[in-house]
């Protein structure tokens, strides 16, 4: 995008309520509308050329020889990732200007961080908050306050350029075809305030999730140099520079053992701890009657660490995922939930990690540096317990 200035453009965002939280019809009219972008696997596929140079920027720029914390850099990718494939914008995110605390990119990640702390508290408990302004819910107002903001400022930068000149604005652009929110911008059945609220939900959900998932891949990978090493072999295949592209084949057929790295991880560390649900019946789960309008959390979790399910259950073991002797039940590993109301944005998280540990692993060796026993604190998701402290050593091969 070029460097002109824009007249922001007003939007009315009153009783603006995102996808997530939304339920019947109002949330099937939007997510019917938003899912024809996010969900067709060749729609994903062409983000990949444009995810695969922002990662590699993001490998390139990290040191080798010191330990990192790799948690707030992943922060920073993630956010980077959303906000080109949401917004086709450059945050810049890796700079040293916006490495500083009051940074746009700063203040983002913490927003989104506070925001995913603060909901179950006020979600849950005596709901103060409903009577007067909690602390937990003034921090939680601020966040989303501000990301609201951001969003609405690239919106309106987005459609000033459209008025402008929609084909200048096209070929100024970062991405090599044309970004969600143009997309949805296009589309008839969506108004600005429908277009504000997804562009919100995917920064929110964009970069604390993702976040999280890597950060445990990099803990096994460093735990397991075994497993790290039939990565690395797996990805130089195909990938005989560090620095060649990952292509949209090599990555659907070419990449079985790192799949199964990131399934292990989904099993042992999901982002979430279950799936809640709102029963919209009277229903009978194991003899116990459960009343129309229960909220039920599964227990994935749990159930994925239970011998009964899986055969050395606390073990980190890829392989079971590759050499298949067993039937697994498919509703065990759930990570990005199920039916109707699964992850939208399933596919391009999944495609975002997997060309994250490709790009790592070709590049560095990973070393854990840590404790040997990391775990997750949940939050209203579940993220490491300890700091994610890496020494990464180049690869001369």
């Amino acid at each position: 995008m070029t460097n002109k200035t824009y007249k922001p453009i007003p939007i009315i965002t009153k009783n603006l309520v995102p996808i997530i939280p939304r339920n019947g019809q109002e949330w099937w009219r939007l997510r019917s509308e938003l899912q024809k972008e996010l969900s067709v696997p060749k729609n994903v596929r062409s983000f990949l050329m444009d995810v695969d140079d922002i990662t590699n920027e993001f490998v390139n720029h990290l040191e080798s020889d010191i330990v990192i914390n790799m948690l707030p850099e992943l922060a920073r990718l993630n956010l980077e990732l959303t906000c080109l494939l949401t917004f086709d914008v450059r945050l810049n995110s890796f700079s040293i200007e916006e490495k500083h605390p009051n940074s746009k990119t700063s203040r983002l990640i913490r927003a989104t961080e506070t925001t995913n702390s603060c909901i179950l508290p006020t979600d849950q408990g005596l709901q103060l908050w409903r009577k007067f302004e909690t602390p937990t819910y003034k921090r939680l107002r601020r966040a989303q306050n501000f990301m609201e903001n951001v969003a609405i400022d690239l919106i309106s930068e987005k459609i000033s350029y459209y008025r402008e000149d929609r084909q200048q604005q096209f070929s100024a652009g970062y991405m090599k075809r044309s970004s969600l929110i143009d997309e949805y911008l296009k589309n008839p059945n969506l108004d600005l305030s429908d277009i504000v609220g997804v562009g919100n939900d995917l920064m929110l959900a964009g970069v604390d999730t993702t976040s999280y998932t890597s950060s445990f891949v990099l803990y096994y990978l460093g735990r397991y140099p075994e497993v790290q090493k039939k990565v690395f072999e797996e990805a130089k295949k195909f990938m005989k520079e560090k620095y060649a592209p990952i292509e949209g084949d090599a990555l659907r057929t070419d990449i079985p053992y790192t799949r199964a790295v990131l399934k292990e991880v989904f099993r042992l560390n999901p982002i979430s701890v279950g799936i809640g649900r709102i029963l919209n019946k009277d229903t009978v789960f194991s003899s116990y009657e459960v009343p129309k309008g229960t909220c039920v959390v599964t227990q994935n979790m749990v159930a994925c660490r239970l011998e009964k399910n899986f055969s050395d259950p606390l073990e980190f073991k890829p392989e079971r995922w590759v050499n298949r002797k067993n039937a697994i039940n498919p509703y065990l590993v759930l990570p990005f939930g199920h039916g109707m109301r699964a992850c939208i944005a399933r596919r391009m998280a999944e495609q975002n990690i997997l060309v994250f540990i490709l790009r790592i692993v070709r590049n560095y060796e990973v070393k854990w540096i840590g404790r040997n026993d990391m775990n997750v604190r949940t939050v209203l998701i579940n993220k490491p317990d300890q700091p994610v402290n890496v020494i990464l050593k180049s690869r001369n091969d």
